[in-house]
């Protein structure tokens, strides 16, 4: 039976991550509620203030009338959430005038005026004479619209000395966000979590995209661990760790498969030295030459194989060569033996000339190009013998199955492109990608008469890999096979 795994415990980062999250949108949604049932609990509200105005206008008005100080009676009043004062009319803001019918005191019409702190309606008049024959229920009225634009105003109503009695309230007549300004404000808010969420991301991913690339540069032993950045969270260094496990269990199988097939080859070569000297006692000569090629082949089959093998174990050391050179050396060993390989080496390096205040310029004047007379010099960080080894193989297929090979070799700044061309049959599409794989061989071989050991290709494949580069296989337009080696260029 299976046993359960054992719950896994949210990182501190991840955690503190969504509880932040969840902090900002719950105080938004609060800041933004909260202010709306505000907003609508004064609103409603609001016409408390009418009555309380109306009974100090009146009462001023009275104290006048007698003769007495209207200063010194409202002084001694104090109403909740009002504040008042006598003086002249305010300035410095946007005004609104309201006429109130029937008129009081004689005077017909009665004025009120509204000061805003930015224009809304200025300049308008507006007849509250509807909301009734008392002054209480129109500055009622009054007051509910005031609170209802949710900005701090004053209310001015006339007296007969000429003088103003000016009321505010910094409760019900504030400042408050208006719908649009409200959702302006949601709108940065939710613009500001969305860049938030998005760098918490982003800080979240970016150990494991290290690791991930970490991964991708495969070390020169698979047995050292990976590089776990610096500060990564406890999830990335268990996934580290199971990657850790993972190859060392790759590069023990390897191992084995080594050992196993080099323990086999070493077994078979003493049997294999006995049947020679045996079959040199076989009077038949066809069939001793028979026995002798077969042991042979074999022989080249367990030596291919270990071969193979040996490129995914114990690489060489990387270092900086020439490349020119290398290939230049691998063409002149055929050569010296007689064999048609030729050498196309990468061309000079070329330049436009651009026109200056001190030289020719304008569209109209030609430049020559500017050339470089010596041959182009490449340097390449590689496994210089592996890549012998895989150029030597190209070459050797070129020759087997088309007869002649021209190695070819371009440069950019990036990677160095090989290219090694025959004059061959070619292989088809769909076989092309399938040729790679190790003792794959095509059932209608180019020479059926040397089929080989379908390790060749593989072989150069997985040193191509090793380099971190590309092989592409394609048919020539006319006749013959190219074989790309693309190689990235590494200082």
């Amino acid at each position: 039976m299976t046993p359960l795994l054992p719950p896994r415990r949210l990182s501190p980062r991840l955690l503190l991550a969504l509880l932040a999250m969840m902090a900002l949108v719950l105080v938004l949604v609060t800041a933004v509620a909260l202010d709306a049932l505000d907003r609508q609990r004064d609103r409603h509200q609001a016409h408390r203030l009418g009555p309380a105005m109306a009974s100090l206008w009146q009462e001023a008005e009275g104290a006048l009338a007698e003769g007495g100080s209207a200063d010194g009676l409202l002084a001694t009043r104090h109403i909740t959430d009002l504040h008042f004062e006598i003086g002249p009319l305010p300035e410095g803001a946007a005004m609104m005038r309201f006429l109130f019918s029937p008129a009081w005191d004689g005077r017909a019409p009665f004025e009120a005026r509204l000061f805003l702190p930015r224009p809304l309606l200025e300049g308008r008049s507006l007849d509250l004479g509807p909301a009734g024959d008392t002054l209480g229920p129109a500055l009622a009225e009054l007051s509910e619209e005031v609170a209802a634009t949710g900005l701090k105003a004053r209310l001015a109503l006339p007296l007969s000395d000429g003088r103003w009695l000016s009321f505010a309230s910094p409760r019900f007549w504030q400042n408050r966000w208006t719908p649009v300004a409200r959702g302006l404000v949601v709108v940065a808010v939710a613009a500001g979590l969305v860049i938030v969420a998005f760098v918490l991301a982003r800080l979240l991913a970016l150990p494991v995209e290290r690791l991930a690339e970490s991964v991708d540069r495969e070390p020169s032993s698979p047995a050292l661990p990976l590089e776990v950045p610096l500060g990564a969270p406890e999830e990335v260094r268990q996934i580290a760790a199971a990657i850790d496990r993972g190859r060392a269990a790759l590069a023990e199988l390897l191992e084995d498969r080594t050992r196993m097939l080099a323990a086999i080859s070493h077994d078979l070569r003493t049997p294999a030295t006995r049947l020679k000297l045996r079959a040199e006692w076989i009077e038949d000569e066809g069939i001793r030459e028979k026995i002798l090629a077969d042991l042979d082949e074999m022989t080249l089959m367990i030596a291919a194989a270990l071969d193979y093998l040996k490129q995914g174990s114990a690489q060489e050391e990387e270092q900086m060569v020439a490349f020119t050179s290398l290939l230049q050396a691998v063409c002149d060993d055929y050569y010296d033996l007689g064999r048609p390989v030729r050498l196309t080496e990468a061309p000079p390096l070329q330049f436009d000339t651009v026109g200056t205040i001190f030289g020719p310029s304008g569209s109209g004047t030609a430049r020559a190009p500017l050339t470089f007379d010596q041959a182009r010099a490449l340097r390449l960080r590689c496994r210089p013998e592996s890549l012998r080894r895989a150029l030597t193989n190209l070459i050797d297929n070129a020759l087997k199955y088309g007869g002649v090979a021209e190695v070819m070799v371009q440069a950019t700044s990036e990677e160095v492109i090989v290219d090694v061309l025959d004059e061959g049959p070619g292989i088809p599409e769909e076989e092309q990608g399938n040729v790679l794989r190790p003792f794959y061989r095509l059932e209608q071989s180019r020479n059926r008469g040397t089929g080989g050991t379908g390790l060749g290709l593989a072989i150069v494949k997985s040193v191509v890999d090793a380099h971190g580069g590309t092989l592409e296989l394609s048919n020539r337009a006319r006749v013959g096979l190219r074989a790309r080696m693309v190689l990235p260029r590494r200082l």
